[in-house]
């Protein structure tokens, strides 16, 4: 190490010294994150850099860290978010530093490359990590998602290895001096994923998004990690019960009821289904609530309803509205209300046989009709229920604006709220379509891969490969041709969140067109993929899981409606 570095963590020890630590002060340590999101390189461009990078951001500002952010910095902005960063750092704190843009090789360190210049204007990684070692945090992460190749490395591809520190982990997206195509695409995600569950402690974290790397690549590309954290280091707190509560799919308080006791959210959850005829939504009431005061009178109509469902099923698909057609015009229950369109009863075979295991078998499915929402609900309409109190959490447009566009980075339990405020204003019975239900309008009468035919074909769905122009972002809802029953973006735009809990096969799913659930499942399931996934995800039968209490950046949903 050189003198002028020396000295550097001579003064930030100086510093540090003199200070007393906010964590003694308060009796909480410090959380501090620095988030760099470099993508706008004219040689070499990384264009989910910058997108990532706030979502990380948000992430951790979410969790309650106090975040340093900067996007394509130059070398002065780089190092005065650093400079700003470790003043921040107090003795017991608990840090994390996220890097996305290129690097390089030389004498023996890393170097961060900002996006103008390259190589000139390189920037020391030791400039975040002594004052860091100097800091003596309780738990730190640094994730430094460089491996890429780059016009600058030279022969050294990749990045070096650090030494294991004392209280500080470094995690890479592939092996030091390796690189990979698009690897922080596939490691951002999965660490984003697994930082977002709450309560999840970081060694579980990293060690989840570490499978998820490998088991995602076939074992081609293996993140590399320095060492573990020191245990205690949880991006996303354990919400409050109130807090959850007020975000359940069916519990929309009124403006009196503010800060009253959790069983007042029951019994509001319980008002709002206590008419139903839905066994889906007394099985929600189930699941948010076993131990609750309705449990028996709720099992009780959840098995009734399920019964009379499944005795009306063959008379439905032998109905006369069996047809592959839409029964009539799109309809709007109120002003600011998703369009809907009525899905006709009908049987269809659900699945496929072709490519992975929890897509099988393919069974026949009786799907009673229905009302669903011709396209993705949107900014617009999501902020709505904002303003008018019916739900508590405005997501992000990342800067690309909110009108028209599908809301994302929604949870699942987000979307049972939206549903159940429309519920209380319309009405009518809002909920999320069933998996079955929502791949039997996918297809829309079709039989094959995906609703237009077996092939992609361009300009039918916004997804990665699925036009000469690769967005990497939603856009409005409704610009690619709609299916026979007249559904906008089935495939592609947002993932799209629905009832059921995830399931590894279809062995034990309804055939009558409702919701697999069990107990207390954590994990939901998407359909339609998104702009960020390949044609793959895009097919009539893919699906695929997601936490239903972890919100991210390509996932949304439709409503749909009881008739």
């Amino acid at each position: 190490m050189g003198w002028l570095r020396f000295l550097a963590m001579a003064v930030v020890l100086q510093a540090l010294s003199s200070v007393p630590g906010h964590a003694q002060q308060t009796g909480e340590a410090a959380r501090v994150a620095l988030v760099v999101a470099n993508g706008f390189y004219p040689e070499a461009a990384i264009g989910n850099a910058v997108p990532q990078g706030r979502a990380v951001a948000d992430t951790l500002r979410a969790g309650g860290f106090d975040v340093v952010a900067v996007d394509n910095a130059g070398r002065t902005e780089l190092r005065q978010a650093i400079a700003a960063f470790t003043g921040k750092l107090t003795r017991g704190a608990q840090a994390v530093v996220f890097y996305s843009g290129h690097a390089i090789q030389q004498r023996n360190r890393n170097f961060l490359l900002p996006p103008q210049n390259g190589a000139q204007d390189a920037v020391d990684l030791d400039e975040i990590i002594d004052p860091l070692i100097v800091a003596r945090p309780a738990s730190a992460l640094l994730f430094i998602d460089a491996s890429r190749d780059n016009p600058w490395q030279g022969k050294g591809k990749g990045l070096l290895p650090l030494e294991p520190m004392e209280s500080i982990a470094v995690l890479f997206p592939a092996a030091p001096g390796r690189t990979v195509a698009d690897a922080g695409n596939r490691a951002v995600e999965a660490w984003l994923k697994a930082i977002r569950t709450p309560g999840l402690d970081m060694t579980a974290a990293l060690k989840q998004t570490r499978d998820a790397i490998a088991r995602e690549s076939r074992r081609s590309q293996q993140a590399w990690l320095s060492s573990e954290p020191p245990k205690g280091l949880v991006v996303t707190p354990i919400a409050r019960p109130v807090a959850v509560a007020q975000t359940n799919r069916a519990v929309i308080p009124p403006p009196e009821t503010a800060g009253a006791p959790q069983d007042a959210y029951e019994l509001a959850f319980w008002e709002s289904i206590r008419n139903s005829e839905n066994a889906t939504e007394y099985r929600a009431y189930l699941d948010a609530y076993p131990n609750g005061r309705f449990t028996a009178l709720a099992r009780t109509r959840e098995q009734l309803y399920r019964g009379k469902a499944a005795a009306a099923a063959p008379t439905a698909a032998s109905s006369p509205s069996s047809s592959s057609q839409p029964a009539g015009a799109p309809l709007r229950d109120c002003a600011g209300c998703p369009e809907l369109v009525e899905i006709p009863a009908g049987t269809f075979q659900m699945g496929s046989n072709d490519l992975y295991e929890f897509e099988k078998p393919v069974h026949p499915v009786t799907v009673r009709g229905f009302y669903l929402g011709t396209r993705e609900v949107t900014f617009e309409e999501w902020d709505l229920c904002v303003d008018q109190g019916g739900c508590s959490y405005r997501p992000d447009d990342r800067g690309l604006g909110r009108g028209r566009r599908p809301v994302t980075d929604i949870h699942w339990n987000d979307a049972g709220a939206y549903v159940a405020w429309l519920s209380t204003r319309t009405g009518k019975r809002y909920r999320l379509p069933t998996e079955s239900e929502w791949e039997y309008a996918a297809r829309a009468g079709t039989t094959t891969v995906y609703p237009w035919g077996q092939s992609m074909t361009k300009d039918r769905a916004n997804c990665l490969g699925c036009n000469d122009q690769t967005r990497r972002s939603a856009v409005p809802v409704g610009q690619f041709p709609p299916n026979a029953f007249g559904l906008y973006d089935m495939a592609g735009n947002a993932a799209e969140w629905v009832a059921d809990c995830w399931s590894e096969t279809y062995r034990s799913a309804p055939r009558d067109g409702s919701a697999y659930t069990v107990p207390g499942c954590r994990e939901r399931v998407l359909r339609g993929g998104s702009f960020n996934n390949d044609p793959r995800y895009l097919r009539s039968a893919a699906r695929f899981k997601y936490e239903a209490d972890v919100r991210f950046y390509t996932n949304g949903f439709r409503v749909a409606r009881e008739r």
